[in-house]
């Protein structure tokens, strides 16, 4: 197999070493397994090396955190394995998840898979690493006889067991914190709904007390609209009474004038009668 260039070496190398850094509880063998294919380049050890990433891009699937370069060195394995069409895929999710790299990522196409320059094709969901198992590897004597010996090797075996349980104990530390952030969060939000709960009992009671004053004026109000009516009907009673007992003095004053202008004329005719018999008598 071609050997990798130092442009894609650096690639992996940097990508290897920042991915198992932020996710070391994931990525534990990736700086280890990209350092033994650097010693002695091989097919074997590429798609060794792959399968990491893949674990990795997968994990960090899980806890919805895609990590910086993954998919670009995930790229990088799969084209110098022969999968351009996978590989492209690949660079296109770096691209799309992290769109600063979209000029470093397109020379790294234009160098690797150039018959996919224009696909833009993406897909970001979980990497079935068993596809992985049927790329044709050739293995070297040297690597069958490793492959052989560390199936059989106790120490290979406690090796594993010991990583898996430090993995292990790492997660466990990650779920703990999670689960204190969640506790938290859930926490912060029952203050808030106490708090909105609170804020809107306060505003229930504000409205009922202003509805109850507004239903008091308007009881008052009536009450003085009512009281105002009723000495307005008593004014205008009193006024008609007033009016009343004017008016029948008035009648009873020209009742009275007509009276004595009666009399008078009464007295006027019999004077007047008088005054003729006595011009008679004479």
């Amino acid at each position: 197999m071609k050997r990798l260039k130092p442009y894609y070496v650096a690639l992996l190398i940097a990508g290897g070493i920042v991915a198992g850094c932020a996710h070391q509880s994931t990525l534990v063998e990736v700086p280890a397994t990209l350092m033994h294919y650097q010693h002695k380049p091989t097919e074997a050890k590429l798609l060794t090396l792959a399968k990491s990433y893949a674990e990795a891009i997968n994990h960090n699937l899980e806890q919805q955190n895609p990590c910086p370069g993954q998919y670009a060195d995930y790229g990088v394995a799969l084209a110098r394995l022969g999968c351009a069409e996978q590989a492209n895929v690949m660079f296109n999710n770096e691209k799309f998840l992290f769109p600063n790299s979209s000029l470093y990522i397109d020379k790294l196409k234009q160098s690797l898979v150039p018959a996919y320059c224009t696909d833009n094709h993406t897909d970001t969901s979980r990497i079935n690493i068993k596809t992985l198992d049927t790329i044709k590897i050739t293995y070297t004597p040297e690597e069958e006889a490793i492959l052989r010996q560390q199936a059989d090797d106790p120490a290979f075996k406690q090796m594993l067991k010991e990583q898996a349980k430090i993995e292990r104990e790492q997660q466990a530390e990650m779920n703990r914190k999670a689960k204190a952030e969640r506790e938290k969060a859930r926490k912060a939000e029952q203050r808030a709904q106490a708090k909105e709960r609170e804020a809107a009992k306060r505003a229930k009671a504000e409205q009922q007390k202003a509805e109850r004053e507004a239903i008091q004026k308007e009881r008052e109000a009536a009450q003085k609209a009512k009281a105002e009516q009723k000495k307005a009907e008593q004014k205008a009673m009193k006024e008609a009474q007033k009016a009343k007992e004017k008016a029948e003095k008035e009648a009873r004053k020209a009742q009275q004038k007509a009276e004595r202008e009666a009399q008078k004329a009464e007295k006027a005719r019999q004077d007047s009668i008088a005054r003729a018999e006595k011009e008679l008598n004479r």
